[in-house]
């Protein structure tokens, strides 16, 4: 039961009246032709209790909750300096920057709150100055000098934000209007039209723009500033280089923050929404100290309202163990005084001249204690207080309700036309929607324009700024921050010595999200992927060959199953158009029909692929374009009839197979795995079963069949080999049913590749710790960052917290096949340089040179070698290296062979025997 405090009705009251926006001027509206809000400071004990009821009574107020956010001080500090007050890492900030980070997360916290539907479309504020400022200081994250570009840079980046924000120049910068346009108008006006005219609207517009002339016209940074915006905005892409003030980029962000306010509470005629602001904003800052620099804070609020002298509609509310800045002299007045607290504050206001003191925006107020239910009062306060709790703000004016707003519309429909009307209505919706279309995310954001929420809840797209398509897992997010600063690094590079070309790879995944933004125990694998082309990049960045190539590596997410992957294809087709860079694809994932759309949908758009996990024996005649660094199915299969019948020789088990596969007819991996074990193991003596299951996930059109627990039971007793051709997510139901089963006597369980993703997860390996099982692996599996590998070397460098937890995950090899990936390319690129130099670095050129990769030539890669053999049709490596690895609970899978090159090995002596490289043609 929450506590009654004493007196709590009149703390509710006053906090009524300074929500409350009078009709026609603004607090107080006690005194005359004075504005302003005080800073109410709540001092005492029981403070999160107080915190949880006042933001009730807020968020309960009518008729409309009044816009409310909470901020604890401790957990932002600490999160400050945790991720930028390590010395040793690259984004270290001295304690002067972590208190102007500090400033700048809360700002945007509150920014991010207030602009939102929470409160109602018609209450959203547009934080244009704030994230204009935001944005240039967000634009690089270093203490470098620039170089002598970087003026030059910032401009076209600001110019390409501007376009992105506005549709009409999206729309006829995009390839298709482009297309549509080309022959059918002068050439003079296809270049004025597409050219010209978006760089003239931009110049007027840094001139005309709101945002533009305030940032130059307000009082902060001003005395060496140049006089010029982009010589103002150059310095707040680099400040710490600059040696500028963290305070004034402090106080700086706090007016943007709240000039942006105070333009949309300024009542005009014809601006309904600001009329219909009838309760001003709160900012709840708890726990304010001095250690957590809070109390810092509120005092640069108090100086930007002084220096400013404009009236803010800010409730900034502060709550502390002690007064306000520590100023003892400061009076802290009880709720029950005589005159009220606020009354006297207001006649200070009344008797105030122009120079005020910081002290005088506070209102201390003590926090009454609370009152124990034996008391005899409790009653009494308890029902006193849930009466004031009661909030009520002002209506708004009936000419401003959504029903006038209609009918004015109509008129002016009436008007201007239908056509206009209905542009106009469009642009409005378009706005209103841009975030629940976009992940959430701003227009300001520069992930925002390749990313959507797709119809399944999912976000998908491509991210090469860093946005983790909302995940929750931080180490997905770190991984993607990672990569996002190296493509900054890599851009860099290319533009001190552009000899060294830049080329942009696309990694695309499935399971970065999952349908509802719900966290999916899948991504440790598409985590590992992401961190294995990072370590390549990395690698690639430090080679500092003078005609060494820098690589870019965009993430991409196409939703669960691969279901958006040809919606993302169509994008980077567009993405295309405006980056000549983009030379290839790496990733892809699950063989499935989605898939196969999605090959074909990359080949239309003419970019050569490299897949890491894909197995399915059609894939490769799919597409020409067409290549992976994993083996096929049917080698797969081969391996583990051969690994089977080992174990029969040991007499270890029957020689008889049960084949179990999904009946998801969209499966093709798991239809065609069950079809090549099926011959493979026939062929090898055995006695084959197969038995379907309908997987937990199924498509439309699955027939009826047992589930994954039944086959889990039934495999109890069985004297065999239960091969499993399915999903790691579907055979880890199986798991748990064999474990309750028969876990003290288990079958012998081996599973197809797909079954690494459940070994890449400790957390799901150690919950079945009595039915130990194999999995086939297209690497040598668990590996060691202390070990004599490119790969891993690299990950300890950018990825140590992987590192830390190697005695419990397996770096399972998805990492490895990932960063084999990115180097073929690698690869492939650095020989056509070497061979044809005067050849450009195109999509075509890279993809006929990777069919170049045999013999001397051949990639000894971390996940084996990669030979493509030499012929014209040879898309998949030969040889390529399938190992068997053994699990047995939380321990790291354990190698019981390998098949195919590995260096100067030749695996397993029970082996199938080596592939031939087809003819060429």
């Amino acid at each position: 039961m929450a506590p009654v405090f004493e007196h709590a009705d009149l703390l509710f009251r006053l906090l009524g009246k300074l929500v409350s926006r009078p009709k026609k001027t603004e607090l107080p509206g006690e005194v005359p032709h004075r504005d302003g809000i005080p800073i109410l400071s709540l001092v005492g004990d029981h403070q999160d209790d107080l915190a949880e009821q006042i933001e009730h009574a807020l968020n309960d107020a009518q008729p409309r909750a009044v816009p409310f956010q909470p901020v604890d001080m401790e957990m932002e500090w600490d999160r400050v300096v945790r991720e930028r007050g390590d010395e040793t890492a690259e984004n270290y900030l001295n304690p002067a920057w972590q208190r102007a980070e500090l400033c700048r997360r809360i700002l945007v916290e509150l920014a991010s709150k207030y602009s939102s539907d929470r409160y109602g479309s018609d209450r959203r504020v547009r934080f244009r100055r704030l994230g204009l400022v935001n944005w240039l200081l967000q634009l690089t994250d270093t203490a470098q000098e620039p170089d002598s570009q970087h003026g030059r840079i910032v401009l076209r980046r600001l110019r390409d934000r501007e376009l992105e924000r506005r549709r009409f120049f999206g729309f006829m910068r995009s390839p298709s209007t482009e297309v549509a346009l080309q022959g059918t108008v002068p050439w003079w006006a296809y270049i004025v039209g597409l050219y010209l005219v978006p760089i003239f609207w931009f110049r007027v517009w840094r001139g005309l723009g709101r945002e533009y002339r305030w940032l130059l016209h307000q009082p902060y940074m001003a005395p060496a500033d140049p006089g010029t915006f982009i010589g103002f905005a150059v310095r707040l892409t680099q400040p710490r280089w600059g040696r500028e003030d963290p305070q004034q980029i402090s106080k700086l962000l706090i007016d943007a923050f709240l000039e942006d306010l105070r333009v949309s509470y300024r009542r005009r005629p014809w601006r309904r929404r600001a009329h219909r602001r009838t309760a001003y904003g709160v900012a709840f800052l708890q726990g304010v100290s001095e250690r957590n620099h809070g109390q810092e804070l509120v005092r640069l609020f108090a100086e930007v309202r002084n220096d400013i002298g404009a009236f803010d509609p800010l409730l900034l509310i502060t709550t502390s163990p002690e007064a306000p800045g520590g100023d003892q002299t400061l009076s802290v007045r009880e709720l029950t005084d005589n005159p009220a607290p606020y009354d006297v504050w207001c006649e200070h206001v009344r008797s105030a001249g122009g120079g005020r003191p910081v002290q005088f925006w506070y209102l201390p107020v003590r926090i009454p204690g609370t009152v124990p239910e034996s008391d005899e009062r409790y009653e009494i306060q308890r029902d006193g207080a849930a009466i004031a709790r009661r909030l009520s703000v002002p209506n708004p004016p009936a000419w401003t309700s959504r029903a006038a707003a209609l009918v004015s519309a109509a008129v002016a429909l009436a008007v201007l036309g239908g056509t206009v009307g209905l542009g106009v209505a469009d642009h409005r919706g378009d706005r209103d929607n841009w975030q629940q279309d976009h992940c959430g995310l701003s227009r300001d954001d520069p992930d925002a324009a390749t990313v959507w929420t797709a119809k399944s809840d999912e976000c998908v797209g491509v991210a090469p700024h860093g946005f983790a398509f909302g995940s929750s897992d931080e180490r997905v997010r770190k991984t993607m921050d990672t990569i996002a600063a190296q493509n900054r690094e890599a851009e860099r590079i290319h533009q001190e010595n552009p000899a060294r070309p830049l080329v942009t790879l696309l990694h695309m995944t499935a399971l970065l999200t999952a349908p509802g933004r719900k966290q999916n125990g899948a991504q440790s694998y598409a985590r590992e992927q992401l961190q294995g082309a990072a370590s390549a990049q990395r690698r690639q960045l430090d080679n500092a060959g003078d005609r060494q190539p820098v690589l870019r590596i965009f993430p991409a997410s196409a939703g669960s199953g691969m279901r958006h992957g040809a919606d993302v294809a169509r994008r980077i087709g567009k993405l295309m158009a405006a980056d000549p860079s983009i030379v290839g694809v790496t990733g892809l994932d699950q063989s499935r029909k989605a898939t196969i759309t999605t090959i074909d949908q990359l080949t239309e758009v003419g970019l050569p692929m490299v897949a890491t996990t894909l197995s399915a024996d059609s894939l490769p005649s799919e597409s020409s374009m067409y290549y992976q660094v994993s083996p096929l199915n049917r080698r797969e299969a081969a391996v583990a009839a051969a690994y089977a019948g080992h174990l029969v020789d040991e007499d270890k088990l029957k020689k008889r197979v049960r084949v179990v596969y999904s009946l998801d007819p969209t499966d093709e991996y798991s239809e065609n795995l069950r079809q090549d074990a099926a011959k493979s193991f026939k062929d090898a003596g055995f006695e084959v079963d197969q038995e379907g299951y309908v997987p937990s996930s199924s498509s439309p059109g699955t027939p009826n069949g047992q589930g994954t627990r039944a086959i889990g039971e039934q495999a109890c007793g069985y004297d065999g080999l239960v091969f499993f051709a399915g999903r790691s997510e579907d055979f880890e139901t199986i798991l748990g049913a064999t474990n309750d089963t028969c876990g003290s006597n288990p079958p012998a369980l081996l599973g197809g590749d797909d079954v690494a993703r459940l070994g890449a997860d400790p957390e799901r390996r150690r919950a079945f710790p009595r039915v130990p099982f194999e999995f086939l692996d297209f690497t040598v599996g668990s590996a060691s960052c202390d070990g004599p590998s490119d790969l891993y070397s690299t990950m300890k460098e950018l990825f140590p917290e992987e590192c830390r937890r190697v005695k419990d995950t397996s770096l399972d090899g998805h990492a490895a096949l990932a960063f084999d990936a990115v180097n073929l390319y690698m690869k492939a690129i650095s020989r056509l340089r070497d061979t044809a130099p005067g050849i450009p670095l195109t999509p075509s050129a890279v993809w006929h040179a990777l069919s170049r990769i045999h013999g001397r030539a051949a990639l000894d890669g971390e996940s084996g070698v990669i030979d493509f053999g030499g012929g014209v049709d040879q898309q998949v490596p030969l040889d390529k290296l399938i190992s068997v690895q053994r699990v047995e609970g939380a321990q790291r899978p354990q190698q019981m062979g390998f098949c195919g090159r590995q260096g100067a090995g030749t695996g397993a002596k029970w082996c199938p025997p080596s592939e031939e490289a087809r003819s060429r043609s």
